[in-house]
């Protein structure tokens, strides 16, 4: 390996670093501002706000146009052929958002009296949904800045926007629940959704300022700006939209099915809220690790690739895989622990526990699925992926339908479906990764993960028995144990691994 290789691969764990710790440390605000908003809301602030979001982010990811990943992708690659302008980039991006943004706020305001009386089934959401004509022009601006510091590996950049947003939105969710805290709860939860957009302006602001510093690069005699973004962002985004969709028709159908059975409107809303606002957020805690390691990932492929570095894919692929998946099982071995005590600190209800224990180890499998999905995307297997996500979330939405008819699990159906899927889309990228990249499992890696999650649940389960304190310490023993057991197994040391995979 040379100096100069090794160089990169270490700033790549480096940047892949910042992004975890700086995720950690924006999620933990996120689970912040989510304890605030739970308690102060109540259920039926709770039950407006979560069953807006699935347009909200449809609306989101349309005017959003994946700019994120495509900016990063172009100007990583641009950087080392100069094939591309990134000043033409962003002007580019930015005319490109600003475009998808105004058609799709004239969309949302055609359908969304319909949308919330009629298939929603619930003319309160009008409002809320309706906040997001501020935050749709926000979102694909904000984008393109991250994007481009991502294409420069300044990835302390917008990991400092993000927890700029966050804390933003907690300042203003908590100004406007106490403030109005008497006012129609309709009123308050649009509120704290336009803390979305305030949030996002701030992230913009500090990102604009930075772009001063790091002014991009204008390189003449350039041409394709335009083209290349389409090129990278359709299928990107067509992908992204399959999600989206799904999401936003899932309780429209899980409504629509479990009214035509039986069951009670306030039921359903409430059931909804539990699954997608308690049971699955928790089950999925630590996707910050996985998100973020998606964001560090892609350029650093994406210029490889261009490279046809292919060894040193392969060795950021291995310990990719390992960085999502150890710090994930310490966080499901904790949760199946200690159910209750986190969904009662979190959310101030116990509503929801049932979900978690049984599933929590399928889900820390998940985590996978974001690094591999960046992977693939970056060596331009984007139609694939699309394809993929395509039918599997077609599935959900029949999974959702057909299981509501079991008597069993009724109302209960939409947390299968969403497990089933989220699990079959992971095995089928990673056989994906295995064909096109010929990847090759470290077996011994494997043996380490299967022996540090033995030793660390054994011991856990007996400090849960022996140890009368509350779950914080018991918590806190557990994860030193298991960091000390990560470093002495040398999961985690970068002159550890062992490249299996050559090209």
């Amino acid at each position: 390996m040379t100096k100069t290789s090794q160089g990169i691969r270490n700033s790549f764990f480096y940047n892949t670093l910042i992004v975890i710790s700086s995720g950690f440390i924006i999620k933990l605000l996120g689970l912040l501002n989510k304890i605030v908003i739970t308690r102060l809301l109540g259920t039926a602030g709770m039950s407006l706000y979560i069953m807006s979001f699935p347009t909200i982010l449809l609306f989101i990811n349309i005017s959003s146009f994946s700019l994120n990943i495509t900016i990063s992708k172009l100007v990583a690659e641009s950087l080392q052929h100069h094939f591309l302008s990134p000043k033409r980039l962003i002007k580019e991006a930015i005319k490109l958002s600003i475009f998808m943004s105004i058609i799709t706020i004239l969309v949302l305001f055609l359908i969304i009296k319909p949308l919330t009386t009629n298939w929603l089934n619930n003319p309160d959401l009008f409002f809320p949904i309706l906040s997001t004509i501020i935050l749709i022009p926000l979102v694909g601006i904000s984008d393109t800045l991250k994007g481009y510091f991502n294409g420069l590996k300044k990835m302390t950049i917008p990991a400092t926007a993000g927890f700029i947003e966050q804390l933003t939105r907690i300042i203003f969710s908590i100004l406007f629940i106490v403030i109005f805290k008497d006012y129609n709860i309709v009123f308050v939860t649009t509120l704290v959704l336009v803390t979305l957009s305030i949030g996002e302006l701030c992230s913009i602001i500090y990102l604009t300022i930075k772009l001063k510093k790091y002014k991009p690069l204008n390189i003449i005699n350039t041409t394709g700006e335009k083209r290349s973004i389409l090129k990278v962002a359709v299928p990107n985004t067509f992908t992204r939209l399959i999600g989206s969709i799904t999401y936003f028709f899932e309780p429209i159908i899980y409504t629509s099915v479990l009214l035509f059975i039986g069951f009670k409107k306030e039921s359903i809303q409430t059931e909804y809220t539990i699954i997608n606002a308690y049971a699955i957020p928790l089950l999925t805690t630590a996707s910050f690790l996985s998100i973020g390691i998606a964001t560090t990932l892609i350029p650093h492929i994406a210029e490889n690739y261009v490279l046809k570095k292919m060894d040193s894919i392969a060795y950021y692929v291995h310990k990719t895989l390992v960085f999502a998946i150890v710090p994930g099982l310490l966080i499901a071995i904790l949760l199946f622990l200690y159910p209750a005590e986190f969904m009662n600190l979190i959310y101030n209800t116990s509503k929801g526990v049932s979900y978690i224990r049984p599933f929590v180890f399928l889900f820390s499998l998940y985590y996978i699925q974001a690094p591999i999905v960046a992977i693939l995307q970056a060596i331009g297997k984007s139609k694939l992926i699309f394809w993929c996500s395509t039918i599997i979330n077609l599935l959900r939405l029949v999974l959702i339908a057909g299981l509501s008819f079991i008597p069993k699990i009724g109302i209960t159906s939409i947390f299968y479906a969403i497990t089933a899927t989220a699990i079959i889309s992971t095995i089928i990228v990673f056989l994906f990764l295995v064909k096109y990249l010929k990847y090759k499992p470290d077996f011994s890696n494997i043996l380490n993960i299967i022996l540090l999650f033995l030793i660390t649940f054994g011991i856990g389960i007996l400090i849960k028995r022996i140890i009368p304190i509350n779950f914080i310490f018991n918590s806190l023993i557990i994860a030193v144990l298991f960091a000390s057991l990560t470093i002495y197994l040398k999961l985690l040391d970068i002159k550890s691994l062992h490249i299996n995979s050559k090209h």
